[in-house]
């Protein structure tokens, strides 16, 4: 019996001291493994300072990293040695990343409305919107100017779109006064580079003048001053009086003329046209013949003789520039940079040259035309 156990034990030493031989000779597959991620980890750390945005390709550790984890045929990692020397892998990417654009809108025409329904005058404002991309609008406005004036802001329009048709009106102005128009817009960008100094806001170009028109004007042609005739009687002055107005029913002009002379001293002359105006008095002045006017609350308007009133239906503005958005090529032009050229102004639609008053043989309807 002693000799059976002497015999178990040494089997049993003879088979421990076989495990540990074969231990020590087995190759350490998980430490292999460790070491290879490790030395791929160790690569991509050296090549940190490569990886910006203005480097768009990727470090060149990709191979070695998937050589880390690659074998061919049957392998067996005891699990324990990702214990004892755990392995780290961390692979970096380069992305695109692309900066914002804000590109102005574009103005298309400027109407004058005449609404018969509420008897008023608008301008209709259209145009497109600005183009924009990695960005949202923050503001959107339209701004007038009177006559030249600095710009001022006179409404807000909201929900805007890239490059989305628009229509605005403009409602509180004076007649007789020309204006001008355009749009800004401010955005805000949406991608992880920031708009550069300046270039988060952009403006429209402006368009040309528009007349806001009233509804009935004035003219005076072939004025006489009253002098004495040759057999010594007087003879007093006469003018032909034209006054135009808007006809909100017939969405046309309508137009009435008279001769007019002037009333005795002290005497009040007959109603023009009903308007509650009369001639008071005909005159020279330093720069023309003047006829003045007046109703009965004293009011006076004073008229040059031949002079050429404001249109009672004025021209609408249209733009005779293309829109820059349909007309760039999209293969020619760099999308990051937009080249500018000197500012020039929008081209307007040609105005009609006044003519000088000619000298006839009575103004409307004949006579003399003194000046």
């Amino acid at each position: 019996m002693q000799h059976i156990d002497k015999l178990a034990i040494g089997l049993a030493l003879l088979i421990l001291l076989g495990g540990f031989a074969s231990a020590a000779l087995m190759k350490d597959q998980g430490g292999v493994f460790s070491d290879a991620i490790n030395q791929a980890t160790d690569r991509i750390r050296e090549t940190e300072a490569e990886q910006s945005v203005g480097n768009l390709s990727p470090p060149e550790v990709e191979n070695e990293v998937r050589k880390a984890f690659s074998f061919s045929g049957e392998t067996v990692i005891p699990e324990w040695v990702f214990y004892r020397r755990p392995a780290r892998l961390e692979l970096f990417r380069s992305a695109v990343i692309l900066p914002p654009e804000l590109a102005p809108g574009w103005l298309a025409k400027v109407e004058v409305i005449r609404d018969a329904s509420s008897k008023s005058t608008i301008h209709r404002i259209s145009g497109r919107h600005s183009i924009f991309d990695r960005a949202d609008v923050v503001s959107c406005n339209l701004e007038m100017s009177e006559g030249g004036s600095e710009w001022s802001k006179i409404a807000t329009i909201s929900s805007v779109q890239s490059g989305a048709d628009f229509v605005a009106e403009s409602v509180t102005l004076e007649t007789g006064k020309s204006y001008s128009y355009r749009i800004t817009t401010r955005a805000r960008s949406t991608s992880s580079i920031a708009f550069a100094s300046g270039a988060e806001v952009t403006t429209s170009g402006a368009s040309g003048a528009v007349l806001y028109p009233a509804n009935s004007i004035w003219r005076v042609s072939g004025a006489q001053i009253g002098k004495l005739d040759a057999a010594g009687n007087f003879v007093p002055g006469r003018v032909t009086v034209q006054n135009t107005l808007w006809n909100w029913d017939s969405a046309a002009m309508k137009r009435n003329t008279k001769i007019i002379t002037e009333s005795s001293q002290g005497t009040v002359g007959e109603d023009l046209f009903g308007t509650g105006f009369h001639l008071e008095r005909i005159q020279d002045t330093a720069d023309g013949r003047t006829v003045v006017l007046k109703d009965s609350g004293g009011k006076r308007m004073y008229l040059k003789n031949n002079a050429d009133p404001q249109a009672l239906n004025p021209d609408d503005w249209v733009n005779t520039d293309a829109d820059p958005a349909e007309a760039s090529d999209p293969e020619e032009t760099d999308g990051n940079v937009t080249e500018v050229g000197d500012a020039e102004e929008t081209p307007t639609k040609p105005t009609p040259s006044k003519r000088a008053p000619a000298r006839t043989g009575g103004g409307l309807f004949g006579g003399g035309d003194d000046r």
